[in-house]
């Protein structure tokens, strides 16, 4: 009988950031019905390349907490990459890179973090395509009126037979 080594790397990040990066992640996680590792994940890879900003060191007059998540398996050869190329420690790195998610307006952070589903259903939109979509109140069938952003909550959302539905509470199912 043959075992194979299996190694599991796991990779807790933790840094210091300002609450208000704490909130908004908060926020999202609940607008998004995702967890806090998963967002945490997208955020580290969809906003690593657009981080030199110091936003962190202008928002000084914010009170500090700590920001812990682990690293799905699959980024941490990425993180580890992304640690060489700064010049700065991974604390800062890090509130560097969710700071510049933290500052943009929400419909912004959907956009940067669910791009494809995005592109995906206003390209569906153009070709007047009649999707199936799984949203918290069941799966709707038709064909997307407009995609908008909601004033209110600043979120995106579709409209579908004249209903509206978060963007990033669907799951396109065709």
């Amino acid at each position: 009988m043959k075992v194979l080594n299996k190694t599991i790397e796991k990779v807790n990040i933790r840094a210091l950031v300002n609450n208000y990066i704490l909130e908004i992640i908060g926020e999202d996680i609940q607008h998004f019905g995702i967890t806090k590792y998963k967002l945490c994940n997208l955020i580290l890879i969809k906003f690593s390349l657009k981080y030199r900003s110091n936003y962190f060191q202008e928002m000084s007059f914010e009170s500090k907490s700590y920001l812990q998540f682990a690293l799905h398996k699959e980024n941490i050869t990425y993180y580890n990459e992304l640690k060489k190329g700064v010049d700065m420690n991974e604390s800062e790195m890090i509130r560097e890179i969710f700071s510049s998610y933290a500052i943009l307006p929400a419909f912004l952070r959907e956009i940067h973090l669910f791009k494809e589903k995005i592109s995906f259903l206003m390209t569906a939109q153009k070709e007047y395509r009649v999707l199936k979509l799984h949203t918290k109140f069941g799966v709707v069938e038709g064909r997307i009126e407009e995609v908008l952003r909601d004033k209110e909550s600043d979120y995106l959302k579709v409209i579908v037979n004249g209903s509206d539905y978060f963007v990033s509470q669907l799951e396109v199912i065709n």
